[in-house]
């Protein structure tokens, strides 16, 4: 029954028999059991445009008889197929115009009623109702019904139904352009239908951190359609070839929040780039991304366009399709965010973006696959982040009463800040993995970048080299907030120390304005003297607060989920020692040391209930972890933990005294059946 594609339609969609309504509503009919006095009708002056249709068309026209009375009621409209159809694997959504007339009389609650489609199933026409919606407005608008995945394999009609309670009067409907998606595994996000030229359509918004930006609703359609239209991204970037702008929107998902790596395989839209966009010198126009929104911490989760690459660059003016890979780790995904960001950005660039859908997993995923190994008493910092450029600190705890105990501004004697590592990622397999001190003045807030967020800081950089060995750089920067140039650019004195090794004792060490850094094996950098002026920035108003932090970055996303290993830290002004800690506690001093990362990216473990650290793969919902003392007849009893999220994996800690006793444990991930 589904014809060959129409011009008036795109690939993924068809028209069946007359749903244009180019000429007549042959096959329409009334169900005489409904709203008495309905009609259904060809009506030739209505016609809903779409780009590439008929010169002269119309529409079909629904006379819902209502009366003003109390009360459901409801007016059905039926068209018959020739045959019945499977819709099964073959339809995703049936979707078409709709205009309610303006003589139509209103509810109470301003609405016109509650359309639905519903498909007629098997022998007994079962109604199949697919879910619907209260028509607003009176201008012609595109609205789309999602057919479900089975109970739709012989269809024989398709059903139109208008109701509600407390109608006032008649309403009358016209209809055009009843199309299927042959698409049937994706279900549909937004076609970015109905919306007000220069208004932001609804879950729509920009993100105030980013570089300015507007978003609004656009008549421009993928399809030329004139009930539709698409999202408008508009970003003011301005002329910079050096550095680094984003402009970033987010949308919330009108379902409310998915399992997205359960369900669906698949983020799908089109995106078109206006040709008064300036592109970056290389002819793109930026690096354009998929972000997934996950959880209660708005965990920002990039999809996979391909081969991991977690974005695209777009270098035309045309239409183009992107589908991107549903991160396993996004079990709970309430927005989409779209993000356009690159260095040498050199003017405004405008993006428009139409039908955002998902595209259903075929197959239930994997189950999870498990590793174990002996948990390392002490601290360990780990890249947990999903961002390739997450930090992962601790830093000295603040103190009202002495903010200035860490302080090296002022101090008659030189003031050292030693990290010691014991552990690190193979440079080869993870290249410039990094650990970092960054020392940084005034009272700067949770973030877990002041490198970036803050204005002025020191920054002792360490990196592995080939074979174990190691360096650090030393950078500054002076009234720089939100951004990093100074630190990385050639203008400022930097300086670098090699070591024969990564492993051990690095310290950076500050003599009034002059700045020395000593390696594990000894060899002292020559010295940076950063001048009074900018050692006048560390000063705070002569309050002189000084936070000292220490952590790891993974810096690609291949390195997410490595980590170090901390031997100790210590904080010496002259020969006294104002702090020290060695990790060998039953728990992270926190009179010490506050936690500056991502859930999992601190980790401490007693040194004396050290246990086993447990990992699985990922999606893992509804999974639990069991233990067992034997595998002979077992009882298993799930254990009560806490997963941190690390790189693609999940990760438990599972102390020794939580594991059952005696000299042999078994544990499982499971899944139990649903009642």
């Amino acid at each position: 029954m589904v014809t060959a594609l129409s011009s008036s339609l795109y690939a993924g969609e068809s028209l069946f028999t007359n749903s244009a309504f180019d000429a007549n509503a042959t096959g329409w009919s009334w169900e005489n059991w409904s709203a008495p006095g309905s009609t259904v009708a060809f009506d030739a002056t209505q016609n809903a445009t779409v780009s590439g249709g008929a010169p002269t068309s119309g529409s079909l026209k629904l006379v819902n008889a209502f009366t003003s009375v109390a009360g459901y009621q409801q007016a059905v409209y039926t068209v018959q197929l020739p045959a019945p159809q499977n819709f099964v694997g073959q339809i995703g959504t049936i979707s078409f115009d709709v205009k309610v007339d303006a003589t139509s009389i209103a509810r109470a609650d301003g609405d016109y009623g509650f359309l639905e489609v519903i498909l007629r199933q098997g022998a007994s026409w079962d109604w199949v109702t697919l879910p619907g919606l209260h028509l607003n407005g009176t201008d012609w608008q595109r609205v789309t019904f999602q057919v479900p995945k089975t109970g739709v394999d012989s269809i024989r009609a398709i059903t139109v139904k208008l109701g509600e309670n407390d109608f006032l009067g008649p309403v009358t409907l016209n209809v055009d352009n009843l199309a299927y998606s042959t698409s049937p595994d994706d279900v549909v996000v937004t076609g970015v239908d109905n919306g007000t030229v220069g208004v932001a359509p609804d879950g729509w918004s920009w993100e105030n951190w980013s570089a300015p930006g507007v978003v609004t609703f656009d008549a421009l359609d993928t399809h030329g359609r004139s009930t539709s239209g698409s999202v408008k991204m508009e970003d003011t970037f301005v002329n910079d070839p050096t550095g680094y702008q984003q402009s970033v929107y987010t949308y919330v998902l009108p379902g409310g929040q998915v399992d997205a790596a359960q369900e669906y395989s698949y983020v799908n839209l089109d995106v078109k780039v206006d040709s008064s966009s300036v592109p970056r010198g290389n002819g793109d126009y930026g690096y354009f991304e998929v972000i997934l929104r996950n959880g209660t911490g708005w965990d920002w989760l990039s999809t996979d366009v391909g081969g991991g690459i977690t974005g695209t660059r777009i270098t035309n003016n045309v239409w183009q399709h992107i589908t991107a890979k549903i991160n396993p780790l996004a079990n709970a995904v309430h927005r989409l965010t779209f993000k356009v960001g690159d260095g040498g950005l050199l003017g405004p660039i405008t993006m428009n973006i139409d039908n955002i859908s998902f595209t259903r997993n075929i197959a239930p995923p994997a189950p999870p696959t498990m590793g174990i190994k002996a948990a390392k008493g002490g601290l360990t910092l780990v890249t947990t982040s999903t961002d390739q450029y997450g930090r992962h600190n601790i830093y000295t705890a603040d103190n009202p009463d002495d903010p200035a105990y860490v302080s090296f501004v002022g101090s008659a004697v030189p003031v050292s800040y030693s990290f010691t590592l014991n552990s690190y990622p193979d440079a080869t397999a993870y290249p410039n993995f990094q650990t970092h001190i960054f020392l940084v003045p005034g009272a700067p807030g949770t973030e877990s970048a002041p490198d970036y967020t803050e204005p002025t800081l020191a920054f002792m950089d360490i990196r592995a080299g080939a074979g174990g060995t190691g360096s650090a750089t030393f950078r500054f920067k002076v009234n720089q907030p939100n951004g990093n140039d100074h630190l990385y650019g050639g203008g400022d004195p930097h300086t670098t120390v090699n070591s024969a090794t990564v492993l051990g004792k690095w310290t950076l060490t500050v003599n009034g304005s002059i700045f020395t850094m000593t390696a594990p094996d000894g060899t002292v950098s020559a010295p940076v003297d950063i001048g009074a002026d900018a050692l006048a920035a560390f000063n705070d108003g002569g309050a002189s607060p000084i936070r000292a932090y220490f952590g790891a970055q993974p810096n690609s996303g291949g390195n997410k989920g490595q980590s170090v290993q901390v031997g100790g830290i210590e904080i010496k002004k002259g020969s006294q020692v104002i702090v020290s800690d060695t990790f060998n506690g039953p728990e992270l001093d926190l009179t010490k040391w506050t936690v500056n990362a991502t859930a999992g990216g601190v980790l401490f473990v007693s040194p004396s209930d050290a246990g086993l650290i447990v990992t699985w793969t990922v999606p893992d919902t509804g999974f639990l972890l069991q233990t067992a003392t034997t595998l002979s007849n077992p009882a298993w009893v799930n254990l009560d933990v806490t997963s941190a999220t690390i790189g693609a994996m999940k990760q438990a800690v599972i102390a020794r005294s939580a594991l059952p006793p005696g000299n042999q444990v078994f544990i499982r991930m499971v899944k139990p059946a649903t009642p």
